[in-house]
This record gives structure tokens, C-alpha cells and sequence, in this order.
């Protein structure tokens, strides 16, 4: 049996996390295919989370071929082939770190041709917006840099850059891979070097996107976002912490 309120005690309430915990479990062989997974209403008093909280990171999991919903059924685990669950594609690792690292690979296949389309579309409105955020990250860099405040206009660069592509359903794409990258910018991570490298790229980024050069917004998204995932998987060298 699954102890489900243990869960809530490992502070795990953001979607993503509940769900690569959840993983985790199908991993471990805790949780086996067509066991059941508590409705939306047990999991939620048992988290201590929202509805739409267990609701989101249900659907995560669903959308991974993890687990299938149905009404009047519930939500079970269900037999799949798909080789992530056993051994991955990025080896040997813990889910968490995994399912960052499909995100980061995910957003490399995206995020270079957003980057393309909005040096190509972007309206000198957007632009003078992008440069913006991109001023306004220095300037929190040279107050002591708030890693929260810093993610907040990192997240608003990359939006901004998808909304330059007159296409809403690339920006709703990358606000669902943002959103699961949470769990990549707790404070941990969130290091003075990884921001400096962030804001570097961001400036190279808007550079292209300002002389209309697709082709260089689409190289140095590419750079960008490699690094984010070098860093994110420790590859590289270890970041001095903010502070």
C-alpha cells in the first residue's frame, strides 16, 4: 500500500514534482500496471494540494503513457513499452532529473525555431519589450540578485520571444514546458554563475532577434538552452551559489 500523505511531507505540491514523484513509484515497481491511483479528491486532502494541482500532475503523467484515465474507471497504471520507465534515454537516473532533462530536450527542439520566427515577425514593439526584460534583469543582477525576481523575468523573455510569432499555440506550448520546469529553478539552482550565464545568452538572444537574423536567434537559443541543461545535470563545472 501507498502511503500517499508521505507525499505531501517531502513538500512535493508543485504538478511536476507530484508527478515525477508518482513516477517514481511506477519506476520502483511500487505502484504495478492496473493498480488503481486514488481519485482527484483523495489525493488532493492527502497532498494537502489543490484539485487542480493533482488534476495537472495527473495529466503529466497521462501524457507520459504512465497512467490511464478513465470515467468510471479511475486512474490506473497501465503496461507500456515505452523504455523510460526501466532505462531512459538519458541513462541511468533519478525521475526528477530525468524528466527535466525530456523537458530541456523538448525545449531544444521548440525554442530555437520560436527564436527564429520572432527575429523574423517581431514587431518593433516586441523588440523594445524584449530589450526590456533583458534591462530589467541587470539591474536586478546589480541590486544583489533576487533569484525568484530573476526567474520571473526569465520566464517573461521566453514568453515574449513566443508571443513574437503571432501563433498562440507555440506560446501556450512554452508556458506548459516552463511550467514544468519548475522543479530546475528551486533555489538550489538557481546560482549567481547560472543567472550571469543566463543573462548573457538572453542579451545574445535579443541582439539576433534586434538585427533580424533568424538564423542567429535560432544558434543562440540552441546555446542557451544546452547550457541551462548542462547545468542542470551537473555536467559541467559546479556553480558558485548566489550570496
Amino acid at each position: 500500500m501507498i502511503d500517499w500523505q508521505h507525499l505531501a511531507h517531502e513538500q512535493r505540491s508543485a504538478p511536476t514534482t507530484i508527478s515525477a514523484r508518482i513516477h517514481e513509484l511506477i519506476s520502483d515497481g511500487d505502484l504495478v500496471p492496473g493498480e488503481r491511483i486514488p481519485a482527484e479528491r483523495e489525493l488532493s486532502t492527502a497532498l494537502g494540494v489543490s484539485r487542480a494541482t493533482v488534476r495537472e500532475a495527473l495529466r503529466e503523467l497521462e501524457l507520459r503513457g504512465l497512467i490511464d484515465r478513465r470515467r468510471g474507471r479511475g486512474t490506473v497504471v497501465v503496461e507500456s513499452q515505452r523504455p523510460e520507465i526501466t532505462s531512459s534515454l538519458f541513462g541511468d537516473i533519478d525521475p526528477t532529473t530525468r524528466a527535466l532533462r525530456e523537458v530541456m530536450d523538448m525545449r531544444g527542439v521548440i525554442e530555437p525555431p520560436i527564436a527564429e520566427r520572432a527575429a523574423t515577425r517581431a514587431s518593433t514593439d516586441q523588440i523594445e519589450r524584449l530589450a526590456d526584460l533583458v534591462a530589467q534583469a541587470a539591474d536586478e543582477i546589480d541590486r544583489g540578485v533576487d533569484p525568484q525576481r530573476y526567474v520571473e523575468l526569465d520566464v517573461a523573455f521566453h514568453l515574449t520571444l513566443a508571443r513574437m510569432t503571432a501563433n498562440p499555440l507555440l506560446e501556450r506550448l512554452l508556458t506548459v514546458t516552463h511550467e514544468w520546469m519548475a522543479p530546475s529553478r528551486r533555489s538550489s539552482l538557481e546560482t549567481e554563475t547560472r543567472i550571469h550565464r543566463s543573462l548573457a545568452a538572453h542579451r545574445r538572444i535579443l541582439d539576433a532577434v534586434q538585427r533580424h537574423d533568424p538564423a542567429a536567434a535560432s544558434r543562440e537559443m540552441t546555446a542557451h538552452i544546452n547550457d541551462i541543461l548542462t547545468v542542470i545535470a551537473g555536467d559541467g563545472p559546479t556553480p558558485t551559489k548566489a550570496g
